[in-house]
């Protein structure tokens, strides 16, 4: 509950209906649902609680409005460190303190993503090129038979291309729309933002991740050129 007098005096956190003496305002604040967001055109709905009544309830929180000059806000956080008005888990902060935090902590995580991908990426392929290498082992007596009836070289190079690519292609999309749904929710649920598109570097990287699979499939071309001939046929 806010004191609607009082919140006249911070516009920046909103206002009061007209006529209300009291208003409910997120328990969280900034911390929450107003996190990165212009609170100056929201009008917060009226409270059933007298405005006398408020001095008998606990403190959630003190805003205090500055001009913004650093020794306005450094001055107003001494005062309030000092005074021990409120019972706080962190120092007063800025919006911009809280920003700042908040694009540090997104930071990490973004390069802590990043770390993952690349080594599943690295996983990825080295899996792909040994299951890839295997099937062709297992399957070189056949391959040998289908070259002496007159299959050409080309046409199983196809054959091991879509054997590889289109179960990649497909898990790709698959993984791709998971993590789009995934990132969606989480905005929309734990951050209270819609989603926005990627960055550059995220097409970027997921492009390069499917041609590298795409060449180490390309990479398994002379073995299969080498297992695949005459002497392999040949009955003992």
């Amino acid at each position: 509950m806010i004191s609607c007098a009082q919140l006249a005096a911070v516009p920046a956190l909103g206002r009061c209906p007209a006529g209300a003496a009291t208003a409910a305002f997120p328990s969280d604040g900034f911390n929450g649902p107003l996190f990165g967001t212009d609170a100056t055109a929201i009008t917060w709905p009226a409270a059933n609680v007298p405005a006398a009544r408020l001095d008998t309830l606990g403190v959630d929180a003190i805003d205090v409005a500055t001009n913004g000059t650093t020794q306005a806000v450094e001055q107003a956080r001494t005062l309030l460190e000092s005074a021990h008005a409120f019972r706080a888990v962190t120092a007063p902060s800025t919006i911009s303190d809280l920003v700042r935090e908040d694009n540090s902590k997104n930071s990490g995580y973004q390069q802590l993503a990043n770390v993952v991908i690349l080594v599943s990426l690295v996983i990825a392929g080295c899996t792909l090129a040994t299951g890839i290498a295997a099937g062709l082992a297992d399957r070189k007596r056949p391959f040998s038979m289908l070259r002496l009836a007159g299959a050409r070289l080309a046409t199983l190079r196809r054959v091991v291309a879509l054997e590889g690519a289109v179960p990649l292609l497909s898990v790709a999309a698959v993984a791709i729309g998971t993590g789009f749904g995934a990132a969606a929710m989480f905005a929309s649920e734990a951050q209270q933002h819609p989603m926005v598109a990627p960055g550059v570097a995220y097409f970027l990287l997921t492009a390069a991740g499917i041609l590298v699979s795409l060449g180490i499939i390309a990479a398994t071309f002379p073995l299969l050129a080498r297992i695949t001939g005459p002497e392999v046929a040949r009955n003992d």
